[in-house]
C-alpha cells in the first residue's frame, strides 16, 4: 500500500474510532451514570492495555523463537536493556509504541521473523476479541464495551500492509518478509548479525557477505542506517579505521534520520576516532553533543571515554578508566559486542598519539 492509500486508510480508521467512541458513550448513557462513568474509564485504560497487549505480543513470540528483549515501550511506560539488567523509565506518551529484540543465536532467521512480526496482530486480536465476548456474555458488564473502540483500531491499523509517518506496520513488515523485499532482506542480515553477536561472535568474525551482500536501500530507511552501523563495527574490529571512517562520517550525514539517542551514539564514536588521530578540539566539540551518553553505563562509551583521555595525554587516568571498564565487560549482555570492546580498550595504549 502505497503513502497515500496508507494516509486515507488511517484517516478512515480515525473516523471509525470517532464513530466507536460516539456509539459506546451513546449505548452506556441509556443504562445510567454509574454504568457510563465505569465505560469511560474502561474507554481511557484501553489506551494502556490494547497497546501493552500488542507490544507483550511480540515480546512473547520473540521469546518464543529465541530472541531476547532489548527495549519496550508502550504508552508512557519503558524497559531498556542496560547491561544484563531491563531498566524502567517514563516515557513520552505520544511517542510510537515500540519493542526491539535481539536474537540469542543465528540461523532460520525467517520463520523466526516471521513469527515475531505476527505476535502483536495475534495477541491484540484475540484481546479484542475476549472484550467483545465479555461484553456480550456477562449479564450487566456493558461497560467493557469501552475497551472495544481503542483495541480494534489498533487491529485495523496493523492487519493491513501500510506504511505511516511512524512507519511499517506489522502485516506490511511480514508481506516483505514473504515477498523478499529489500528492506526485509536487510532486516534479516540485521538480526542474523545480532543473533551471532549474542552467542559470541566478534564484528570481525561475523562473515563479510552478511554486512554487504543485501540489497541496496532508501538512506532513509531506519534498516540502512542500522546496516552502515554494523559495517562500521565491523571495520573497526577489523583494524580497518579509513573504512570505518568512512561509514562513521556518511552516519554522521544523516543525522537528520537519526533518533536523539542514535545521534548521540554516532557523535560518541566522532568522539572516539577524533581522538584516535590527537585531534583534541574536534573530539571536545562532539562530547558536547553527546556528554549525556558518554557519562551512562554503556561501555562502548566507557571505551570512548578511554580513548578521549589519552588523547589529552592523562595516561593514568585513562589506564585506570580502562582497568574498570575491562572488569565490568563480563555485564555486556552481547558477548560479542563485549569480545569487540575489549580488543578495542586493549589496543588503546597502542594508538595514542
Amino acid at each position: 500500500m502505497n503513502r497515500r492509500a496508507s494516509l486515507l486508510y488511517g484517516i478512515f480508521c480515525l473516523l471509525a474510532l470517532i464513530v466507536g467512541f460516539l456509539f459506546v458513550f451513546s449505548m452506556l448513557w441509556v443504562r445510567g451514570s454509574l454504568t457510563l462513568v465505569i465505560g469511560i474509564v474502561c474507554m481511557f485504560f484501553a489506551f494502556i492495555f490494547a497497546p501493552a497487549v500488542h507490544e507483550f505480543g511480540h515480546v512473547a513470540f520473540a521469546w518464543g523463537n529465541g530472541m531476547k528483549l532489548a527495549y519496550l515501550k508502550f504508552f508512557c511506560f519503558s524497559w531498556k536493556r542496560t547491561g544484563k539488567r531491563l531498566r524502567f523509565a517514563f516515557a513520552n506518551p505520544f511517542a510510537p509504541d515500540e519493542t526491539q529484540v535481539v536474537p540469542a543465536y543465528g540461523g532460520d532467521m525467517l520463520k523466526r521473523a516471521k513469527a515475531y512480526t505476527l505476535g502483536g496482530l495475534v495477541f491484540g486480536g484475540t484481546w479484542l476479541l475476549i472484550c467483545v465476548l465479555c461484553a456480550c456474555l456477562i449479564p450487566n458488564v456493558h461497560y467493557l464495551w469501552g475497551l472495544v473502540p481503542f483495541s480494534a483500531y489498533l487491529v485495523l491499523l496493523n492487519i493491513v500492509p501500510a506504511s505511516y509517518a511512524t512507519g511499517l506496520t506489522d502485516m506490511s513488515v511480514y508481506g516483505g518478509l514473504c515477498k523478499g523485499e529489500p528492506v526485509q532482506k536487510n532486516m534479516l542480515s540485521a538480526m542474523e548479525i545480532q543473533g551471532r553477536l549474542f552467542a559470541g561472535e566478534s564484528y570481525a568474525e561475523i562473515d563479510e557477505e552478511l554486512y554487504f551482500n543485501t540489497p541496496q536501500i532508501a538512506e532513509d530507511e531506519p534498516l540502512f542506517l542500522v546496516m552502515l552501523d554494523l559495517r562500521y563495527r565491523y571495520y573497526l574490529d577489523k583494524g580497518d579505521l579509513e573504512k570505518a571512517s568512512e561509514c562513521l562520517n556518511r552516519l554522521a550525514l544523516l543525522q537528520g534520520y537519526l533518533s536523539e539517542m542514535e545521534a548521540e551514539r554516532v557523535a560518541g564514536e566522532l568522539v572516539y576516532m577524533h581522538s584516535l588521530n590527537g585531534d583534541c578540539k574536534r573530539a571536545s566539540e562532539c562530547g558536547d553533543l553527546c556528554e549525556r551518553y558518554l557519562f551512562g553505563l554503556d561501555i562502548t562509551a566507557k571505551r570512548i571515554l578511554c580513548a578521549y583521555t589519552y588523547a589529552f595525554g592523562d595516561k593514568e587516568k585513562a589506564i585506570e578508566v580502562r582497568r574498570i571498564v575491562l572488569n565490568k565487560l563480563d555485564e555486556e549482555w552481547i558477548s560479542g559486542h563485549a569480545k569487540s570492546e575489549k580488543k578495542l580498550l586493549l589496543a588503546l595504549n597502542k594508538t595514542e598519539p
